[in-house]
């Protein structure tokens, strides 16, 4: 329950201090040319300390092989936000993107990566853990197929929210990925006296089919798309819980 735990806050931090709509909105304001809006410097969204400590410092739960993976990917996660805001509060003084620009472009796919890292470090070790906690559910095979699908949409997100890059062959790895657990996920057997349950399961599989068009034609197009992106999160982010 501590793995799980640590997972959920990192998904609720993560969505806060590195979410890909401020980041891109940030990196569109510093590619424009001419005269622009006035804007005021910004802080980075802030992050409480007690979710901080926790992230930074994780338990014994975790070997010491993973605590050190994830201690070294949160700080290095936190400093390329600092840096990133840095960048463009000074770019708000000076009006000149140039440099700053191109370093902000470097930090945005830096913070993206972070993201991965930790999406892949916990992933395998929150569903053994749930598996654990799960052993008696009747619905466990279902809730696990979820959760494994949830986690590669979030993975094909964040690398689709790159703006100024497509991570083209990564993304096709991660989709080829997702058709596979939704094949296994169809062929679930249903489970008797939850009617209402199994439902909400098949109507689950069904987001993640138009995901994966919706995410297609995106892929297709060859370039980032903020109305494709923004499209997409909002369809799928409560029942994918996307970030």
């Amino acid at each position: 329950s501590k793995v799980i735990n640590y997972y959920h806050t990192s998904l609720i931090v993560l969505r806060h201090v590195a979410n890909a709509k401020d980041v891109n909105a940030v990196l569109g304001y510093m590619e424009q040319t001419g005269k622009v809006p006035e804007v005021s410097p910004i802080a980075p969204p802030e992050v409480s300390a007690r979710d901080t400590a926790e992230l930074m410092d994780p338990g014994d739960y975790f070997n010491i092989q993973v605590r050190q993976n994830l201690k070294q990917s949160y700080r290095g996660l936190f400093s390329a936000r600092a840096q990133f805001y840095d960048n463009f509060n000074k770019f708000l003084s000076y009006k000149q993107a140039g440099k700053l620009l191109d370093e902000n472009y470097r930090l945005s796919v830096e913070m993206s990566e972070y993201k991965q890292v930790i999406f892949d470090i916990l992933s395998p070790l929150t569903e053994q853990a749930e598996k654990e906690l799960l052993a008696d559910e009747p619905l466990k095979d279902q809730i696990m197929a979820m959760r494994k699908m949830s986690g590669t949409v979030q993975s094909i997100m964040n690398l689709y929210s790159r703006k100024h890059v497509l991570e083209g062959a990564r993304i096709d790895v991660k989709m080829a990925e997702l058709k596979k657990e939704l094949e296994a996920a169809k062929k679930l057997p249903a489970v008797t006296g939850y009617d209402e349950e199994q439902k909400n399961y098949y109507s689950f599989l069904s987001s993640v089919e138009s995901f994966m068009k919706d995410m297609q034609k995106a892929r297709d197009k060859g370039a980032y798309s903020d109305a494709d992106y923004n499209a997409m999160s909002e369809a799928y982010e409560y029942g994918l819980s996307v970030i």
